[in-house]
């Protein structure tokens, strides 16, 4: 058991007692695993001459030369001449040989570290190239739009096409550090939903498809779904210019209680331009993203989005007898 204990210690300490006295030189963290780790670790922050493992490639072999050389060196005295030269360097063969494991381990370890320091270095670098494709995405999403100018719809409404910064944030999805971002398909189809709700409402507003229910489609219903239209594609067109020439009309839906819903404008051209400019610009939106938008369910729908037909629909207006008679009775019985 001696002769192993020995052994042990003779193959494990010149390798230990360069790791114990570097951890207390170089190490951080806790002592025990944190600061050992560190020093059998290298970190690409730090220079090469603070790197615990360079130090033990250079004490360890050291330690191991003089436990070998203690081995080979016993019976022999110290003679400083050629004779005894010759002597030391046929005992010393092994060693030597262990010391002179420093030089290409700490060049092995120098290596590594420059290796892992020019790793970072492009990481850093790769980094720095995905924020600015990430920013240039966005830089160009304003400079499409800003390309478009501004559009009148129906003599009542004048979009003017900016791009408010939380578009890009929730129509593209990605963090900056990774590049440019992917589109986010779910917003997109969202738009198209509320799209599709409002051009299907307007189209039951303006033919009074139903004389009973016409006055709450066109408060509760089209009205809101524009108004969300707008926050959601952030276009204060509507949601702050036409908003101001519109009415605040106290409502009560499904026996609730009472709340106040704002109309969309006063009259069926302010309604028609609004939902128009919404879906000009997501169009636009669409076009940016190299997206095809979603095709128009029914045909008959497509007076909505383009020409003056929808004046001829019915004689009567109907946004504008709404605002003559419901619209001014509950306006008036709240006053």
């Amino acid at each position: 058991m001696t002769n192993i204990a020995c052994l042990a210690a003779f193959v494990l300490l010149p390798l230990l007692i360069p790791v114990f006295v570097v951890a207390i030189v170089f190490g951080t963290g806790s002592w025990i695993f944190e600061r050992f780790q560190s020093t059998l670790t290298l970190n690409e922050e730090r220079g090469l001459a603070e790197q615990g493992l360079l130090w033990v490639s250079i004490l360890s072999p050291f330690l191991y030369f003089l436990a070998l050389g203690a081995i080979s060196w016993s019976g022999h005295s110290i003679s400083l001449t050629s004779d005894g030269l010759k002597v030391f360097f046929s005992i010393s063969a092994l060693p030597l040989g262990a010391l002179s494991l420093s030089l290409p381990l700490s060049v092995l370890v120098s290596r590594l570290h420059a290796t892992k320091q020019t790793a970072k270095q492009i990481k850093i670098t790769q980094q720095k190239n995905n924020i600015d494709l990430f920013h240039s995405h966005r830089k160009e999403l304003f400079s499409y739009f800003g390309q478009i100018g501004e559009v009148e719809y129906l003599d009542c409404l004048v979009g003017k096409f900016r791009v408010h910064p939380r578009v890009h944030k929730a129509f593209f999805t990605g963090n900056p550090e990774d590049g440019i971002p992917f589109i986010n398909q779910e917003a997109f189809q969202d738009i198209e939903r509320e799209l599709s709700s409002a051009r299907w409402q307007l189209d039951s507003v303006i033919r009074d498809v139903n004389l009973e229910l016409t006055y709450s489609f066109y408060i509760a219903n089209f009205c809101s779904t524009i108004y969300r239209l707008s926050q959601k594609l952030g276009l204060p067109e509507i949601y702050v210019e036409l908003a101001q020439k519109s009415v605040l009309v106290p409502t009560n839906l499904d026996g609730e209680e009472e709340v106040e819903l704002l109309t969309v404008g006063k009259t069926t051209d302010q309604a028609v331009a609004a939902y128009r400019y919404a879906n000009g610009y997501f169009r636009n939106l669409c076009d940016f993203a190299g997206r095809e938008p979603a095709q128009t369910e029914d045909e008959e729908l497509k007076y909505i989005e383009m020409g003056g037909k929808f004046r001829t629909i019915k004689e009567e207006k109907v946004i504008e007898r709404l605002h003559e008679n419901e619209i001014k009775q509950a306006v008036e019985a709240k006053a």
